[in-house]
């Protein structure tokens, strides 16, 4: 296979028409047949995701200056409904896509649902509303809160067993922000908790302005101890409520960043969490040989553009045709063994520590 670094872009319309491309990249259209064409599905550069869009094109960008040789990169902006995502698939048919990396949204991974078959192998990078089962092909790489608060319940559990007197269920305390997010955190937790062995109620929610209803509240709970699903701002004033007696838990959410971070949260010291290697050790990227994130990005961005290097690089790996693999990850450890349609990520373990998550 002629080897190659072009970087192919370009926006194409729904119908897969030819693509407006980038000058330096003209002369290589010519020669389809060298390369394996990836197709990029992403969210318009215009709309409400405008900022997700761009950090992860610059991840799979600075991913591929350094592992695109013999690969291609086409990059489709579009409304991620089912109609829309028809029209681009054929598109990438007539072009010879051979793997797609995309949808970024739930919705448009939700939309996938509606497609009945998909004709190319794809990578979706958020996973589907619902608990239907997406097509066969489709293989789901996600920074998902879900599989976050799953991890935790086990790491969580592991640490507690030993503490707990013989005879009594591990009990958690599960507090969530009134938020979306928040609650398919909580839900997640308790779901992975409770098939452990463990015990807990329903999730307690609560608002920044209704703090004072939680002071009540939390003198009621009993439990072994805490799982907070909410972000970094909400969590300080509830850990000076619940104090420092028992244990407590989070997923990513209460991350304030890395040690390059202006936020610190000295209130949340000693809780653990889990956070993205490339968060909290800012040269580990460069450690694999990769570019960080720009400066400016902010937390959320950092984590789109790691989670873009990431997929071009298990776009890499499907490619070499091995039927499994594993990869030190800038988002954590990244295993796929062909028996289950998702790519596992493993975060690193970390704990608050001088008001900054640390790895433990």
């Amino acid at each position: 296979m002629k080897q190659r670094r072009e970087f192919l872009f370009g926006m194409m319309t729904a119908a897969g028409a030819a693509a407006v491309v980038a000058p330096h990249a003209v002369h290589a259209q010519s020669a389809v047949a060298t390369v394996d064409r990836v197709g990029l599905l992403l969210p318009k550069s215009a709309g409400p995701f405008a900022r997700a869009s761009a950090a992860v094109r610059a991840g799979i960008e600075a991913s591929y200056r350094r592992d695109g040789n013999g690969l291609a990169v086409d990059i489709y902006e579009i409304e991620e409904t089912a109609p829309v995502l028809a029209a681009a698939y054929r598109g990438m048919l007539e072009r010879g896509t051979a793997l797609v990396l995309g949808p970024l949204t739930r919705g448009g991974a939700t939309a996938l649902l509606e497609l009945g078959d998909v004709p190319i192998t794809t990578i979706a990078l958020n996973q589907a509303d619902g608990d239907a089962a997406l097509p066969w092909n489709v293989i789901v790489f996600t920074l998902a809160i879900e599989t976050e608060a799953s991890q935790v319940a086990a790491a969580a559990m592991q640490d507690i067993r030993g503490r707990v007197s013989a005879g009594r269920l591990p009990a958690a305390i599960i507090v969530t922000a009134a938020t979306p997010l928040g609650r398919r955190g909580a839900g997640a937790f308790l779901e992975r908790w409770r098939s452990l062995g463990g015990e807990a109620e329903a999730p307690l929610e609560l608002e920044e302005r209704a703090l004072y209803k939680f002071r009540t509240a939390a003198k009621r709970e009993r439990g072994d101890l805490y799982f907070l699903s909410m972000g970094s701002d909400l969590a300080r004033p509830v850990r000076t409520i619940i104090g420092r007696t028992l244990p407590v838990y989070g997923t990513s959410l209460l991350s304030v960043g890395g040690p390059g971070s202006i936020a610190r949260a000295p209130e949340l010291d000693g809780v653990r969490l889990v956070e993205m290697p490339a968060v909290i050790q800012p040269n580990y990227a460069a450690a694999l040989g990769y570019e960080q994130a720009p400066p400016e990005f902010s937390l959320e961005m950092q984590r789109l553009y790691a989670l873009g290097v990431d997929a071009f690089r298990i776009a890499r790996a499907m490619f070499s045709g091995r039927p499994s693999f594993e990869i030190d990850g800038l988002t954590g450890r990244l295993r796929y063994d062909g028996s289950h349609p998702q790519i596992e990520r493993q975060p690193f373990l970390a704990e608050y520590r001088d008001g900054l998550p640390s790895p433990f």
